[in-house]
């Protein structure tokens, strides 16, 4: 199990979006989870915070809460909006993540196919070859570094072979889903962080065009192809509509999975106990990468828009407020994990949001599990002696995406 707290616990609360706070959340967390069920710790938007877990699991999933008017609750500075990068705001109301029923309804069952568990679960070969190529390379490192050398790259080398992407563009596309992940995740965004992503988002969908006008007439099992298969029948998707959707993939796969592989090696190597388990025993990697998603959630923060006014518990949310769902901390709540900042891979009845929690809940999550699965598993029963070397880790700066920017390592 490790030990009873984590390091965090004697840390000082920071403000919150404070640097301090990035790289150490849970102080600030605890904070606001002794308050009340809705807050408004700093000035909008967005209009108001929900911590805790009990709030968070139940107000997610009530429909009075939509994702499209997002968007709109978007600024970059003050004044702005997101009319003023009309092209970004265009491709981002295609993204399954921002559409409300019937659209939604209608691309998600056409997306579903390839995402199942079967179609996930015949991909483990390919990830475990990946995974084993990665390693061979960091094994020649003079100074190894499972963040650049395993969970950066595999998670969009495996999307982008998925998706039919030229390996020649793979550390480009990082590039650019990292430039819309900045903007995306950020509270507050500045008008050259939107050019940026703007920038990104129109390169990567001229990219996946031109790769569904190679692949239009394709046969064969890629996503890709089977994406290009449904959205051609009857009431399926535009172009545009499909290339926004690849660029969605592209990003959300890449930015929270090499999060939760970097985070999953970097908390089993402060909890030796869990790390020897996880590498002798086959059926301890699954409900550790489990609790790594509580524990270290690469999401710690989502927003949905108030389509009415709202009350909960003789608390108010009014019509039009934007309101950030804080998964972080809603994973550090003692009134439903009880020692919550125990690492525990015996949690009985794990029940996260690490994933979402109503009918966005996050279309590869199966894959991004797998991913983490195959790439700590390999990992630690390659290297016997892995340990963390060199200096302290830093999280990236993007609040809502919670991962590591370098994990030096002793192989």
């Amino acid at each position: 199990m490790g030990p009873p707290m984590s390091a965090v616990a004697a840390s000082s609360p920071a403000p919150l979006f404070s640097p301090a706070f990035i790289q150490d959340p849970y102080p600030t967390y605890r904070k606001y989870l002794d308050g009340v069920a809705i807050q408004t710790p700093v000035p909008p938007p967005p209009h108001a915070f929900i911590f805790q877990y009990g709030p968070c699991a139940a107000l997610f999933k009530d429909p009075r809460f939509l994702v499209a008017g997002r968007l709109a609750a978007y600024r970059m500075v003050t004044g702005e909006s997101m009319a003023s990068l009309p092209e970004l705001a265009r491709h981002m109301s295609y993204w399954l993540l921002y559409r409300d029923p019937p659209d939604h309804t209608r691309i998600r069952k056409l997306m579903n196919a390839g995402f199942s568990p079967l179609a996930t679960e015949r991909l483990r070969a390919t990830i475990e070859g990946v995974v084993d190529e990665l390693l061979s390379a960091m094994e020649m490192s003079a100074q190894p570094d499972v963040v650049r050398d395993l969970a950066f790259p595999l998670p969009v080398r495996v999307i982008s072979r998925l998706l039919g992407v030229p390996r020649e563009r793979e550390s480009e596309c990082v590039e650019l889903s990292d430039a819309i992940a900045l903007w995306w995740g950020t509270k507050d965004k500045t008008m050259e962080m939107g050019r940026a992503a703007e920038t990104a988002a129109r390169t990567l969908a001229q990219m996946f065009g031109t790769i569904m006008r190679e692949r239009g007439t394709a046969q064969g099992g890629e996503l890709m192809e089977l994406l290009l298969r449904i959205a051609r029948q009857g009431d399926g998707m535009s172009d545009e509509e499909l290339e926004a959707q690849c660029v969605l993939l592209l990003l959300a796969g890449h930015e929270t999975t090499r999060s939760l592989i970097g985070n999953a090696l970097y908390t089993l190597l402060q909890h030796p106990q869990t790390l020897a388990e996880v590498r002798e025993h086959d059926a301890a990697v699954r409900p550790a990468i489990e609790e790594v998603l509580r524990y270290e959630s690469p999401v710690q923060a989502t927003g949905r828009f108030a389509s009415e006014d709202i009350d909960f518990q003789g608390q108010q949310i009014a019509r039009e407020s934007a309101v950030l769902f804080m998964f972080g901390a809603a994973h550090r709540d003692p009134r439903h994990f009880p020692d919550p900042d125990r690492f525990d891979i015996h949690r009985p009845h794990l029940r996260h949001l690490a994933f979402g929690g109503d009918a966005h809940v996050c279309l590869g999550a199966t894959l991004a599990r797998l991913e983490g699965q195959v790439a700590v598993q390999r990992t630690v029963r390659r290297f016997a002696g892995l340990r963390l070397e060199g200096p302290n880790p830093t999280w990236s700066p993007v609040f809502a995406f919670r991962g590591l920017t370098r994990l030096r390592v002793a192989l």
